[in-house]
């Protein structure tokens, strides 16, 4: 029996199966290319870079507050007050309304500085009645006047309304250690002083007094 070979499939199966594998492999190769294009891409400095968080954050400005106007005091007249009753006083065109009101007086134990009161202390007798004391009573210290040393004292002391003397200290004493300062305090404690006064009144003044002492 003789058959048609455009009818015979087992003719052709070999060419089919050919045909097939040679487009499967086509595809196969076309997938590759397509898929090769999408490469994973990882940015490294993105994953170490902080997250920030931006938060927009509105604009404001402080806004004074009006302080509001007191209401004006508006005088209103008193209809008890007669206009008769008033009071015209007239002074002279030189009156000075500018007078200032007098201190008020001084304390008790008030202490005024030297330099501002008004009446300062005087010594009794001058700077002689130091020198006359110091010979009568034999002050001038043993040791300095064996040695021919001469020296000085400043002595502090505050004269109280009485005009005594009160909390006489030592504030410099040249040379040193010598007695100077000693018979200088002996000598202003048995000083005496006019009182000073402030608005004519008996006030404490502090004060210095310096004394030489000559080995010559």
């Amino acid at each position: 029996m003789y058959k048609d070979p455009k009818h015979d499939l087992k003719l052709h199966y070999k060419s089919v199966v050919e045909v097939s594998s040679a487009i499967t492999l086509t595809l196969l190769i076309v997938m590759m290319m397509i898929f090769k294009k999408f490469d994973v891409y990882v940015d490294v400095r993105a994953l170490d870079a902080p997250a920030l968080q931006v938060e927009e954050i509105p604009i404001t400005r402080t806004v004074k507050k009006m302080e509001v106007p007191r209401k004006p005091v508006i005088p209103v007249e008193d209809p008890d007050i007669d206009p008769a009753d008033d009071v015209d006083i007239d002074l002279p065109e030189d009156f000075d309304l500018t007078i200032d009101a007098p201190p008020p007086p001084p304390a008790e134990d008030e202490t005024v500085p030297f330099f501002k009161v008004e009446v300062k202390p005087q010594l009794k007798g001058g700077t002689q009645a130091i020198v006359d004391y110091i010979v009568k009573h034999n002050l001038f210290p043993e040791v300095a006047q064996q040695a021919g040393v001469s020296g000085l004292a400043l002595i502090t002391f505050v004269v109280d309304k009485s005009g005594v003397p009160q909390d006489v200290k030592i504030k410099q004493e040249r040379p040193p250690d010598l007695g100077f300062g000693e018979a200088a305090v002996k000598v202003m404690q048995a000083m005496r002083f006019t009182p000073g006064m402030q608005r004519d009144k008996a006030v404490n003044v502090p004060m210095q007094q310096k004394i030489s002492f000559s080995a010559q």
